[in-house]
Parts: C-alpha cells; structure tokens; sequence
C-alpha cells in the first residue's frame, strides 16, 4: 500500500517503500511537533487536516497543553476547548498522576473554580488510598506539600490506612470511607511577609458573611496587583486561608536573588519519572537546589541553566512556598526587564571575553605531535566564580546517610542527597562538627560501621584541607549524580559560574566532570574526559618507561583463543574504556584465567579493553595486590618516597623509581592532586618479551617482608622484582585513610588552591591533555583532538575515541599487535 512523507515546506510527497505504521508514525511525529510551535489547524497542510479531523486535533491539542501546565490564555488550548473544561480537566489529570498544586493557575483554579490547595490534597489522598498505593507512590515534593498543607505524611498515612482495612467488608465494598479520616481544615501556613494576597470570587452569602475586618481584608485583596502579607494582620488571613476566601501567591522577579538553606521537610519519596505524566517542574526545581547561587540573579540563573525566565520563576516560587529556597534582598536597583536583560548578556559577554583572551594567550602555540594546543590563559583563575567545590558521589552521600549518628548530619546528608549540595559558611562548619562528632560515636561500634565512620572522618579532613587552603573562600560539598539533570554545557556553566576551583574525591563514576581544559572555567583537580580512561594509564606507562606487560583489544573483534600474553596468567586486571556498557561500577576489573575468553569477548562487543595479566593464588582480588600508593602532589626531591599499602593501611616508604621525576614533569602532575599507584613485578617479566606473562603480584617471601615493614612504618624493599607503575588516579581520595591523610597534608602544604598554583596545574593539565591527544593520535581515531581543534566543545565532552589497534606495551613502549590468528572477525572502532 502506497503511503505518504512529509518533505520541505510541508509537503506531502508518495513513498511506496515505506510501511504503513512507519507512515502513521511520521504523521504522528509531525502533528506533535506543530502542536508544540503552537501552529493552528487552518496552518496545517491540507493532506494533514484530511487525516486528521479537527475534533482529533483538538483533543491532542488540550492534552499537550495539560501535561506542559499551560495556562488556558497562553497556549494553544484557548483553540480547542472552553476555559472551564480546561483546566477541570487539567486538575483531574494533575490529581491521578499525582502532581503538585498548580499553584502558577491560583488566579484561575483557586479564585474562579475554587479549589484550594488543601482540598486538591485530600482528594489527591483519597485517590491514592482508594488504589491502595504506598505512601512513596508520591512524588517528593507533592508529599512536602501535603505535609504542610493537610499534615499527612508517611506515618499519618499508614495510620489512616490501618483503620480503613481495619473496616474489612465495608472497605472492601466501599472505599469512601478514607475521607471520614481525612482532615477538614488546612493547617496554619507560615506566610513571609513579601507574599501576596489575593481574592477569590465570593458569592453573596459568603459576602454578607464576613465581619468588618475581614471585609477590610477583602477589599485590600482585591486592589491592582494585590496587597502583601505584611500590610495585613497575619491571624487574619490564617481564618480568611482555612475558610477558602483568599489565596497567596509567591512572587519572584527577574532581578531577585535565591539561596538554598539546608534542607527542611524534605520528603524522600520517588521522582515523577513516568513519560509524559512527570511534572516538569520537578526537575527544573533540582536544577535549583543546584545551580542556585545567591551571586546571580534569576534572569543570570535562567541564562545559565538556558530555560525560559518565566518557568525559571515559577519553579523558584514554589521552591520558596515549601521552604526549600529563601529570597534574598536584591542587592541592585535596576528595573525588572533591565536586569533580566542585562543579567543574561553579561554571562555571554563574560564567556567571550575569557575566550578571546584565551586564543591571543601566550601559550596558545601551534598543535604538537597532532594534538591540538590548548588556552592556557584565562582558565582556571576562577574569574567567574568565588568558592570551592568538594565533588562526591551517591556512594559518599548514602555512606553518610547510613552511618549518622547525629540529627545534625542526617540533616546535611539529606540535603546533599536530595538538593544535592551543601552551601554555606556556617553550614560547612556545622557539617565538619556534626561529622567529627559521629566519628567519636561510631569509636565502639565494629564492622561496617567501622567503614561509615572512616568515610566520615575523611570527609572531615577534606573539607578541613580545602577551607585552610583556601583561606575566606567559600566551600561547598557538590553531588555529582546531581549534574546529570543538566546538558554538558549547562553543567559546565553552571561550575563556570559558581566556583574558581573544583576538588573531586577519586573515584568518581564515569564520565567525568564536563569541565574542557581549552575552554574557560573553574580550576578542575579531576581528570578529564580523555583521562578517565585507560589512555592515561597508557600515557604513565609512556612517560616512565616501565610498567607491567598490557594488552590493548580493539572493540568489535572476535577472539577464538587468547593471545599468548594472556594465556599462562590466573588472573587478568581488566580496563573497559566505557565502563558503563560493561555494567562495571570501577576500573580496573579482575577476572579469573577460567572465564577469560568468554568474558573478554563479551567485552568486546561493546567496548575496547585493555589487559594486564597477573599470577596471584586462588580467590584474589584487586585488594590483594601488593601495591603502594604514591600521594600526589609529591614531596620535594629526595631518595624515598611516602606512601601507603594498599592492603595493609599503613604509612610506608618507598624507594624513588626510575623516571618518577621526570614522568610526573612530562605529563605535568606537579600541582595536582591523586595518587599513583606501584605494583611489585616478579622477576619473570624482566626480559618484556611477548612471549612472557606479568606475575603481578610479590613471591611469599617478598610478601611477608613488606607486611612486616609496613608494620613497623619501615621502607619496603624490592626484593624479587620491581616497583612499576599500574594505576594513576586524579582527584582527592577518601579511603584509604592514611591516603586522604597524606594528599591533603601535601596539599595543603603545597598551597594548592592559591591563584599562582591554580594556574600552574592549570597549564599542568593542558599539558596533560597534549600527551594524552598525542597517543590518542598515534592510536585511535583522534575524532576528539578535531572536535577540540573545531571548539565543539559538547563533542568533545561527550565521547572519547577507542583505540583502532591492538597494542602491546613490553615495559618499555607501545606497539601495534597482530592478532589476526586469535580473531575470529575484523576489529572495527564503535563510535556512537
């Protein structure tokens, strides 16, 4: 059957080729597309309008327009339906999908249909008790709201519940019976004074009803634009409130500024994630928690977050109505529309500034060895921002959450888990007690709580570093998870504007912060993109010369049988370049020699892997690798290195290897902040030839001497094999403890948050970059190295290149492989 397209300029053209459905389809897409340019039905080709009857279109229309909250009079909807079935409609769908109170609709909702707040909660209540659903079924904030509204809240519910099955037959056979146990009067609401009051269409019994006052009241109310709280008396409008005769709106101007106190009253229930049935608003409302910096006005927030002023107002408002946000004292006394206005165009003309002198900077050379050369100029200095960003992930938070031991803590760590940041001096100082204070309460507890308690200790001792370090500037503890709501560029933005520095814990889960470093922004001490993966590894084993026997496999390759170099090993260090499509929550992965070749050809067919074999006992792990970690920054020159093992905890001393100086100089770590992690190779691999197989791990004496030695704090010896890199982390590490002891002892020492060291890692980094640019272009596709040359600078935050070759590093450098007798098919490169 013949079927239809539709081409250039809305034109309908004949395609044969296509099935029916996929036609339907096509129609489908674009009638939803003209709905949401808000084209009307006379503007629709006339091949549409045939296929499509107006009552169809109409229908679509209003249902478009409910689930995008709009309002009757500025939408589409004022073509489709009446006012009054708009929004009963609109109600009824925010009811059953159990939405917030569409508080931006109170002039309409609340004065001309009369529904109040408290009354959409009860019924929204009956609805969920009549399913029988959970308490959690509600999505968090709509929860808040019923808190302080209706004052149900988890245990109110499970209570009424409780009593309702308690009825037996009679609830079986008539559910109406929960709204006898629902509340009949709203609760106290606590207005701020800079509230407006406005009121509803009385009738003339309600009229004739009103004492003097009240009247009074009234007729202040209905004055243009409303009268505020402040100007009346507060008792007042609570009896006004519960009888249902006004309702407050929250106003928020262009000009305003917001911030974000700990949060209070939270309801950890569930996100409205379900398509087309979530609330909007929902996730705009934790783009604020946030991105909400008490800097920068509403009209610099929308441009930031690059959504419409007016959404941006509304979810401002409704976070202030439920004591989540505070509105601040403008300190400007510009007009709305001018601030608004000048708010965005100073972000854009601050971010082309810093680019131009970004390009004209000094050491914005030519591109060296393919890579492209990066602004070093202008970045990292933190002229947008002020503060400095402890960035953790949801493990820290839900570590914390769990091992609180203090109603002050469990405050902060919902804070941080639900809003997803905790701002503020006092607050931050609040914070490190409350932390320190659970440290002293967990002393005699064992197990895992042992484990919660060295989290938070450690946690402690970060912020401790980055507040001493940083002398009067701000600090703020970041989730990460956070900043997956927002695209890469508003993200980026967002850090640009609030922070001169950012300080991630290692490990982070992947990717990476968007931060570039060709692009201005805050100071980042974590990697980058390119350098969350084992490129970097390749880079370090690269720069010192040494390192344990690794192969690199392409993605998409078949293998029959394992390579040589793998297949007399017991054990394998596995290193997914997308840990993500490999379902592995950190790098590396240890497998066994058994499930080898299986689990390495599923791996391949999603990403390339780089392999490290190891000879260790049955029933190892990464953790017990006898391994040292080295803290970065490093000490000044000396013979012996501080470090910590691994499996024991403690402090030891390591002889200064080959090259360290000069491969922490060449791929510029000298002002960073990590660890570099050595592994003890056995004699066997001291010949590096393709043939031999890494034995990863100390022989029995060797062990037993260096558990010794890391008892008494003594220098570990290297006796039968040698100290070579295997694993270079960048960021602050929280575990081990004596690690984190050591980095931000170092740290600190090292100054590394003033402007002069700032910029020195800064240039650090770039160097960086370059090396990890220049193997990128020796191996892979150098897609990226283009994007950056090109400044896409969303490509080249998004994806990062897989090797194209099969590679083998001997321990002294990387060549190509030819494994064309293992494989099964051609290794081919997956780009997404």
């Amino acid at each position: 059957m013949a079927s239809w397209r539709f081409g250039f300029g809305g034109k309908l053209t004949r395609r044969t080729d296509l099935p029916e459905a996929q036609a339907a389809m096509a129609t489908e897409e674009w009638v939803k597309r003209a709905i949401e340019n808000s084209k009307s039905y006379e503007e629709l080709p006339q091949r549409v309008r045939t296929l499509l009857p107006i009552t169809e279109w109409k229908a679509k229309v209003k249902e478009h327009c409910i689930q995008k909250g709009f309002g009757w009079n500025d939408s589409l909807a004022s073509t489709s339906c009446s006012e009054p079935e708009y929004y009963e409609d609109l109600l009824r769908f925010y009811r059953y999908n159990y939405r917030l109170f569409p508080y931006h609709l109170s002039d309409y909702v609340c004065r001309v249909l009369r529904v109040t707040p408290f009354k959409y909660y009860c019924d929204l209540l009956y609805t969920v008790m009549r399913e029988e659903k959970s308490y959690d079924q509600i999505p968090n904030f709509a929860a808040a709201d019923i808190v302080q509204q209706v004052g149900i809240g988890r245990n109110e519910y499970i209570a009424i519940m409780n009593k309702c099955k308690a009825k037996k037959l009679l609830w079986r056979v008539n559910k109406s019976i929960a709204k006898e146990f629902l509340p009949v009067t709203p609760l106290d609401i606590n207005m701020q004074p800079w509230w407006t009051v406005g009121v509803v269409n009385l009738s003339e019994q309600e009229f004739r009803a009103l004492a003097p006052e009240e009247l009074k009241a009234c007729q202040d109310g209905c004055k243009p634009g409303g009268c505020q709280v402040a100007d009346l008396d507060r008792q007042l409008l609570q009896q006004l409130y519960k009888k249902g005769l006004i309702h407050l709106d929250v106003p928020i101007r262009p000009n305003d500024h917001v911030s974000i106190p700990p949060l209070e009253g939270f309801v950890s229930n569930k996100d409205s994630e379900e398509e087309g049935k979530g609330d909007p608003l929902e996730a705009l409302l934790y783009a604020v928690f946030v991105a909400t910096s008490e800097r920068a006005s509403v009209g610099e927030l929308a441009g930031i977050l690059s959504v419409e002023v007016p959404k941006l107002q509304m979810a401002i408002s409704i976070a202030c109505r439920l004591g989540f946000g505070t509105r601040l004292t403008p300190p400007h006394s510009k007009g709305e529309g001018q601030q608004a206005h000048t708010g965005d165009m100073g972000l854009e003309l601050d971010l082309a500034d810093a680019s131009a002198s970004s390009a004209s900077a000094p050491g914005a050379g030519p591109p060296k060895d393919g890579a492209p050369a990066l602004a070093i100029a202008g970045m990292g200095a933190g002229e947008g921002g002020q503060a400095t960003a402890l960035v953790v992930d949801a493990e820290v938070t839900s570590y914390l959450m769990m091992g609180a031991l203090s109603p002050g803590l469990k405050r902060h760590s919902v804070t941080l888990f639900e809003g997803g940041r905790v701002t503020g001096r006092e607050v931050i100082a609040e914070l490190v007690v409350e932390l320190r204070a659970s440290v002293e309460a967990a002393e005699q507890f064992e197990g895992e709580m042992c484990n919660l308690a060295a989290y938070a200790k450690a946690l402690a001792q970060a912020l401790d570093c980055i507040r001493s370090a940083g002398g009067n500037r701000p600090v703020e503890v970041l989730r990460k998870e956070s900043l997956a709501g927002l695209a890469p560029s508003a993200a980026c933005r967002v850090l640009s504007h609030a922070y001169a520095a950012v300080v991630p814990i290692t490990p982070l889960p992947y990717p990476p912060l968007p931060l570039n470093p060709n692009t201005p922004g805050p100071t980042n001490f974590g990697p980058t993109a390119e350098a969350g993966t084992p490129w970097l590894q390749l880079a370090l084993y690269t720069a010192m010369a040494q390192g344990p026997l690794t192969v690199v496999l392409v993605c998409g390759q078949r293998l029959w049988r394992l390579p040589p170099q793998l297949a007399c090993c017991t054990h394998v260090l596995v290193w997914p370049w997308d840990l993500e499509s490999v379902r592995a929550q950190t790098s590396p992965v240890m497998l066994e020699s058994a499930f080898l070749l299986f689990s390495l050809n599923e791996y391949l067919s999603r990403t390339a892997v780089m392999v490290q074999p190891l000879d260790l006992p049955e029933g190892s792990d990464v953790a017990s690798l006898s391994a040292v970690q080295i803290p970065l920054p490093p000490l000044s020159k000396g013979s012996m290195l501080q470090g910590v093992d691994t499996r024991t905890g403690a402090k030891v001393q390591l002889q200064r290897p080959a090259n360290f100086d000069d491969a922490v100089k060449k791929l510029g770590l000298e002002h960073a902040l990590g660890s570099l992690r050595f592994m003890l190779s056995s004699p066997a691999t001291a010949s590096h030839s393709d043939e031999n197989v890494n034995r990863g791990n100390l022989p029995d004496s060797a062990q037993d001497s260096n558990e010794a030695a890391a008892t008494r704090g003594d220098a570990i010896e290297k006796d039968g094999g040698d100290w070579v890199p295997l694993h270079l982390q960048l960021g602050l590490p929280l575990a081990p403890p004596g690690l984190c002891d050591l980095v931000c002892s170092q740290a600190t020492a090292a100054k590394f948050l003033d402007s002069d060291t700032r910029r020195q890692h800064q240039e650090g980094q770039a160097q960086l970059q370059q090396q990890l640019f220049s193997i990128i272009s020796d191996y892979g596709a150098c897609s990226n190295c283009q994007a950056v040359m090109g400044n896409k600078e969303d490509d080249a935050i998004s994806f990062v290149d897989l090797p194209i070759y099969n590679l083998l590093f001997d321990g002294k450098q990387i060549r190509q492989l030819d494994y064309t007798d293992y494989q099964q098919g051609i290794g081919c490169l997956c780009i997404e």
